[in-house]
């Protein structure tokens, strides 16, 4: 009869957690790449391209949508691209493509009229390849937590592998929470929460009443919106998640040890146990 799994206790992840160094960096890591990853769609992209293009036509839809396009390549194609790559290599040239993709957008915002669609346009291709990166990052971020569970396993002699699954949306919903705050504090800096609680509201009230005039009153708060302040959050949707995704490459590439040679030594190690075990 199969023995009845083990109850988890609070005990137990934290000794799982703690006990398990791989895991406690790759957490970081992950946790780092999730922050930064959520703050163009975490809602200053949107008033971004509000503050640059205005609210009207439907441009923020078709940034985001064009943007994340290049997750549906990743999704199909990332498992023949992993077996060209060895993950830390991947990682760099991920990196490099997100850096080229973040310069695009902040340069084009920089040096480009407000308005003008070739920048929007720049702004948009740029986006898709920080997007390519960052969700490149987060495939292999992925994999990097599930091999921890053999790492457990050859460490402490158990798999640990229901907390260690666990662990990977409790620190998505953590990062969520994270990048809310700090995208609240880049509103605050840059002085336009007013106009981006505005923006909401009349989003609010058309939503209830059909006949509110919400193009009109967003139009009259974007009107408000000064040069500086549309830099602000570009400077938050460019350097600062670029920031958040280069110090989690460079941690992975100190600190996590488990790369595809150390992963198959330990996996060869754990069935050479458990034949001893069997015979």
């Amino acid at each position: 009869m199969d023995k009845p799994a083990p109850k988890i206790s609070l005990k137990m992840i934290a000794k799982t957690i703690t006990g398990n160094d791989q895991l406690m960096w790759i957490a970081l890591i992950f946790l780092l790449h999730q922050i930064g990853n959520g703050l163009v769609v975490g809602g200053i992209g949107s008033f971004y391209i509000y503050f640059e293009f205005g609210y009207a036509g439907g441009l923020y839809s078709l940034f985001t949508m064009l943007g994340m396009s290049v997750t549906a390549f990743l999704m199909v194609f990332y498992p023949a691209i992993s077996r060209r790559f060895p993950r830390k290599r991947l990682l760099g040239i991920l990196q490099n493509i997100a850096i080229v993709g973040y310069m695009m957008m902040l340069l084009a915002g920089l040096f480009m009229p407000s308005g003008l669609m070739a920048k929007f346009y720049i702004i948009t291709v740029g986006y898709m390849l920080a997007n390519f990166g960052q969700y490149g990052f987060y495939l292999v971020m992925m994999i990097s937590i599930i091999n921890t569970v053999e790492y457990n396993e050859h460490k402490h002699g158990n798999r640990a592998e229901a907390i260690i699954s666990s662990l990977r949306p409790f620190l998505t919903k953590l990062g969520s929470a994270l990048c809310v705050a700090l995208t609240s504090a880049t509103y605050l800096i840059f002085k336009v929460t007013d106009i981006t609680n505005g923006i909401s509201s009349a989003e609010n009230a058309a939503a209830m009443d059909a006949s509110f005039d919400k193009t009109g009153v967003i139009g009259n708060l974007l009107s408000n919106v000064q040069r500086s302040q549309s830099i602000g959050l570009l400077l938050a949707m460019t350097i600062v998640p670029l920031a958040f995704m280069l110090a989690a490459f460079f941690l992975y590439r100190a600190k996590y040890k488990l790369d595809e040679s150390e992963y198959e030594r330990i996996c060869k190690e754990l069935e050479y146990r458990r034949s001893l075990i069997n015979e």
